[in-house]
């Protein structure tokens, strides 16, 4: 593929430039940038899209501050489906939402009736959520609600836009297919994290416990928050993104999928410290990775962490979905498994400067 990869500022288009895997793309113009400042104007992307194949938008609005990110993500979804409509070139549309798409805010508590239910070990009576799984639209919420209310609500209201257009007369007629591709939790290497304390601050820190999300779920900031038991290895990302382009190995004209591991409820997040004790030894003994003490205690510069106490105190939840259909239509085999996300993840890890 030749690939013009639309990004919002300047900074980050250098960013994206220095790492190894992009540079002889950069010097054969495989690849190149479109700036789009702003991704809710009407048109936005129909420059960045001029005689493009394929389209992948994985472009959200995170809750980093307060703000509705209802209305940023509808009018990014619009602003895409504008520049297909607008690009006779265009094949097909994918569109990468999150587990989230499917499952409201509420399904986060740990006292969610589903929630208790499997925790209980009556999985059984929990009915699967699907790809095809939709959530009504959610009430409004205040700007300054907790962060994963609103994007949660924003995941939701995106992919509904999508299945409205996806009713209408003119999508059955139109020249272009969709793809909605649903993941969980990445866990993978992180190019772009330059040392340790950047891999720690993007893609670990939820597994070691750091990040707190008792803020995100409005909960006291003192509060051990639940963990969401769904994760996925970053190669079967990349692989399912690059396949659904292909309209021959996965054909159809609107079709849905959901990336979860460890199905169907998922891993025990807290495994984690004991999968990389067994699985890299060395590197623990090493001091590599930052374990210290006899009760699974960890260490990220300054600050040390009591991970067996985190253990006992942090709920998980372990939602009940159902990837059957990408394992069988669009990957072609068996997601990888939770264990080998850690191992791949902390061996990248480890090699990291200080």
């Amino acid at each position: 593929f030749r690939v013009r990869a639309a990004v919002r500022r300047q900074d980050l288009i250098d960013h994206i430039s220095r790492a190894l895997s992009v540079q002889r793309y950069l010097c054969t113009g495989d690849l190149k940038f479109a700036l789009v400042p702003n991704n809710t104007l009407p048109g936005a992307y129909n420059g960045a899209a001029k005689d493009c194949s394929y389209i992948i938008h994985v472009a959200s609005p995170l809750a980093t501050r307060p703000g509705d990110l209802v209305s940023q993500a509808i009018a990014g979804t619009e602003a895409i489906l504008e520049a297909a409509q607008a690009t006779l070139s265009v094949r097909r549309v994918v569109f990468t939402g999150s587990t989230s798409s499917v499952r409201p805010f509420e399904r986060l508590l740990l006292t969610y009736p589903a929630n208790q239910a499997i925790m209980s070990g009556k999985d059984e009576q929990v009915l699967a959520l699907t790809a095809e799984t939709r959530v009504p639209a959610q009430p409004p919420v205040p700007d300054d609600a907790p962060g994963f209310h609103r994007y949660i609500n924003s995941k939701i209201a995106a992919i509904n836009l999508v299945d409205e257009y996806v009713a209408t007369q003119e999508f059955k007629t139109t020249h272009f297919s969709i793809i909605n591709i649903m993941p969980g939790w990445i866990l993978g290497p992180e190019e772009l994290a330059r040392n340790k304390q950047e891999a720690f601050n993007t893609i670990l820190a939820w597994l070691f416990a750091d990040l707190s999300l008792a803020r995100f779920l409005g909960l006291p900031a003192d509060e051990y928050p639940p963990v969401l038991s769904k994760t996925v290895h970053l190669d079967d990302i990349i692989e399912a993104h690059v396949n659904a382009l292909n309209t021959d190995q996965v054909p159809g004209k609107y079709r849905s999928f959901l990336l979860c591991s460890d199905a169907s409820t998922g891993p025990e997040l807290m495994s984690a410290v004991d999968i990389v004790r067994r699985e890299l030894p060395q590197e623990v003994s090493d001091g590599k990775i930052p374990f210290v003490g006899k009760l699974g205690m960890f260490r990220i510069g300054s600050r040390t962490y009591n991970q067996e106490l985190m253990i006992n105190q942090i709920g998980t939840i372990k939602s009940k979905l159902d990837v059957t259909s990408t394992e069988r239509h669009l990957l072609g085999h068996p997601l990888q498994p939770y264990e080998k996300q850690v191992k791949d993840t902390i061996k990248w890890f480890v090699h990291l400067s200080d």
